[in-house]
C-alpha cells in the first residue's frame, strides 16, 4: 500500500468551499480513495472546514506577499505584465512549500499546474503523476520549461483525447506517457429531483413554474461564450416569451471581483433583462436542484473546452444539454442522442437548437433519458477512481 499526496493549484482549497472544478474533482475522487493507501494526503490552501475522514489535509497558508500579489492580479487587465508576474510569484511560493510537504510520499499526484513540477525535488523511488484538466502544456511561451518539467512526470493523465492529442503534438518524444481518463459525476447527487427541487429553491431564486428555463453554469469569461448565449437567447425569447435564461457563476468562482466582461454581459442582456437572471456563484448544494428544474443546460464555449463537468452534471440531472462542438465535449455528448452539439460562436445555430428542444417535448425527454443512462454507464466516479488507481498501481 503506497502513500499518495495529491496537490491542487495554488488558488483554491480542498474541500472546495470556494468552488473550483479541479478542487471539486479532487474532493470527490479522494473521498473514494480512502483505505486504499497507507496514507492519503491532499495539499491545497487551507479550507477552514473539516474534511473527509482518512485524508490528511496539508494546508499551505497564504502569505501576506501572496495576498498582495493576488490583489494586483485581480485588478490587472489580461495583457498587463503585472498580472502574469503575480501569478508566477504565487506559483513559485506555493510550489516550493508544497514540494517540501510531499517529500515523504511514495506517489505525488499533481493537478493541472505543470510549473510546480519545476519545484519538486523528486527523491529516489518516488513517482509523479501530472493530471491535466486544461491545455496549459501547449502554451508556446512556457513550452521549453514544460519540456524540462515533464521529464519528472512518470505519467501525464489528460481529461480528454483532445488534450492528449495536443500534448503529443508538442511533446512527441513523451507520447507513451500521456493517458486519458475522462471526467465523471455523481448520478446520486445530480439527478431528476422533481418537486423536491422546486421546494428546495423556493425563496432562494425567483423561478416561475410556467416558464421554460435555459441554464448556464460556469465562469463568466469570454472563452465560455456567455455573450453568444445571451444573443442566442434574445432570438429564443422572441419566439417563446415564456422562456427564461438563468446565468450562474462569476469570473472566478466564489468571491471573485466583477469584471468588464460581466458588465458587457449585463449590457447585452438589457433588451430582455426581465427574462434573464444572474445568480452569481452558487454552491453544488443548490446547483443540483437548479439543474433539475431547468429545461435546457447550455455550454456555449468558444474555445477548445477540455472536458466540461457541467455537461455531465446536467446530463445526470435529466436536463437536455446543448453544447458547442469543441475540445473534449464530443467525448461526453453523443450528438442527437444524449445531447445536441452546435458550431462554436454560431448564434443562430445555438438559438435554433435551444428553441428546437423547447418546442419538441418528446425529443427532449428522449435525449434526457439517454443522457442520464450514459452517465450511469460510463461517467461515474467509481469508474474514474478505478482508472486512477490503475495508473498509480502500474507505477509500483
Amino acid at each position: 500500500m503506497s502513500s499518495v499526496a495529491i496537490i491542487v493549484p495554488e488558488m483554491l482549497p480542498v474541500p472546495p468551499v470556494h468552488g473550483g472544478a479541479v478542487e471539486y474533482w479532487v474532493h470527490e475522487a479522494s473521498s473514494r480513495m480512502t483505505g486504499a493507501h497507507e496514507r492519503l494526503g491532499v495539499v491545497s490552501r487551507p479550507a477552514g472546514v473539516p474534511g473527509v475522514q482518512g485524508i490528511s489535509y496539508i494546508g499551505i497558508p497564504w502569505t501576506s506577499t501572496e495576498r498582495r500579489l493576488y490583489a494586483i492580479k485581480e485588478r490587472s487587465r489580461r495583457r498587463n505584465p503585472l498580472k502574469h508576474l503575480a501569478k508566477i510569484q504565487n506559483v513559485w511560493s506555493y510550489g516550493r512549500r508544497a514540494s517540501r510537504a510531499v517529500r515523504g510520499f511514495d506517489v505525488v499526484y499533481l493537478h493541472n499546474e505543470p510549473n510546480i513540477l519545476l519545484f519538486l525535488s523528486k527523491r529516489r523511488g518516488q513517482k509523479i503523476v501530472l493530471h491535466m484538466h486544461n491545455d496549459h502544456l501547449t502554451l508556446k511561451v512556457f513550452r521549453p520549461l514544460y519540456r524540462r518539467a515533464l521529464e519528472k512526470a512518470d505519467v501525464v493523465v489528460c481529461v480528454s483525447d483532445h488534450i492528449r492529442q495536443r500534448a503529443v503534438e508538442h511533446f512527441p518524444e513523451m507520447a507513451d506517457r500521456f493517458k486519458v481518463i475522462l471526467n465523471a459525476t455523481d448520478a446520486d447527487t445530480f439527478k431528476p429531483y422533481g418537486e423536491v427541487a422546486w421546494q428546495a429553491l423556493a425563496g432562494k431564486l425567483s423561478l416561475d413554474r410556467s416558464h421554460r428555463h435555459v441554464l448556464y453554469v460556469g465562469r463568466l469569461v469570454p472563452i465560455k461564450g456567455v455573450h453568444v448565449l445571451i444573443e442566442a437567447f434574445r432570438e429564443v425569447h422572441a419566439h417563446d416569451p415564456k422562456s427564461r435564461l438563468i446565468i450562474t457563476g462569476s469570473s472566478f468562482f466564489h468571491g471573485a471581483a466583477a469584471t468588464p466582461y460581466e458588465s458587457e454581459l449585463m449590457r447585452l442582456a438589457d433588451p430582455v433583462k426581465h427574462a434573464i437572471l444572474f445568480t452569481g456563484y452558487l454552491p453544488h448544494t443548490m446547483l443540483r436542484y437548479l439543474y433539475s428544474v431547468c429545461d435546457v443546460a447550455v455550454a456555449p464555449s468558444v474555445w477548445q473546452e477540455p472536458s466540461g463537468l457541467v455537461v455531465l452534471e446536467a446530463m445526470a440531472s435529466g436536463t437536455c444539454v446543448v453544447a458547442s462542438r469543441v475540445g473534449g465535449i464530443p467525448d461526453l455528448v453523443d450528438d442527437g442522442r444524449t445531447g445536441i452539439l452546435v458550431p462554436p460562436g454560431d448564434v443562430s445555430a445555438l438559438a435554433a437548437a435551444v428553441s428546437g428542444v423547447l418546442g419538441d417535448p418528446r425529443r427532449k425527454q428522449s435525449i434526457e433519458s439517454a443522457a442520464r443512462q450514459a452517465v450511469i454507464a460510463n461517467f461515474t466516479w467509481d469508474r474514474l477512481v478505478t482508472q486512477v488507481e490503475a495508473v498509480i498501481g502500474a507505477l509500483q
